[in-house]
Order: C-alpha cells, then structure tokens, then sequence
C-alpha cells in the first residue's frame, strides 16, 4: 500500500542510507577536530606551566646568589660554584631539573671581575621527555 501526501505526490518517510552516512561522517569530522583542538590546547597549557614554573626556580636561583658575598660567587667551594649544579634545586620541581651558575668573562685564579656577570640556565625534560632550557642573566657588582 502506497501512502500519498496532501500535495498529491508519494511520501518518502525517513532519509536514504548515503544521507545518513554523509551526516554521520560530517559528525564525526567536527568532534575529532574540537577534540583535537581540546588535545593541542591542554598541551600547550601543561608546556606554559612548565616554562613558568621553571622560571620561577631559576628566579629564586638567581636571588639566593646575588645574596651571597659577592668575592665568594665563582668560586670552587661555594654553592654557586662556576658551571656546577647547583645541590638544592636538582629535580625540585621538574623532571630532571638542573641549575647552574656560570660566569662569563670570570677567569679562575684571576681576580673577580667588578661588575661580575652571572648567568643562570635551567634544563628539565618536559611532559614529552623534551629537553628544555632556560636562561636568565644579570649583572652583580661589590
């Protein structure tokens, strides 16, 4: 039995099989790409975290040194020895985080240069086992 609509031609109920397949992979193109957006945003989030959070280590490095006497900072036997890690901050916060103080333009056995430069670099290994690195340079004088 045939059913007729009020226009007089045939009703065809329903979609055909390609319509509904052609809605179908519409759909699933747009929620793999909000998703994918939604996976490169928390990516990016976690990386802006990180690079924060280092910054703020290298910050309080950089601090507890231009605190230190000033004759004291390159030398082998300080906590700021020059190109060594510095003990308190490896792996404080990061995976693998590693502090060190060099000195450019500072000769060892010669004598502390006024003003002395000091450099501080930070490395971890990020969410991804990236390696990553930070530096943060200032000038100390006596």
């Amino acid at each position: 039995m045939r059913v007729r609509s009020l226009r007089g031609g045939s009703a065809l109920g329903g979609f055909s099989l390609i319509e509904l397949m052609m809605g179908v992979v519409i759909l699933v193109v747009s929620i793999s790409a909000a998703v994918s957006s939604q996976l490169i945003s928390h990516n990016l989030l976690r990386t802006s975290n990180e690079t924060n959070i280092a910054m703020a280590d290298l910050q309080g490095a950089m601090e507890l040194a231009i605190l230190q006497n000033a004759g004291t900072l390159p030398l082998p036997v300080s906590e700021f020895a020059n190109g060594v890690a510095i003990a308190r901050f490896n792996g404080l916060h990061l995976r693998n985080e590693t502090i060190t103080a060099t000195y450019p333009g500072y000769v060892p056995g010669a004598a502390v240069p006024d003003p002395l430069q000091v450099v501080m670099t930070i490395q971890w290994n990020d969410y991804l086992e990236r390696g990553r690195t930070l530096t943060l340079a200032t000038m100390r004088t006596r």
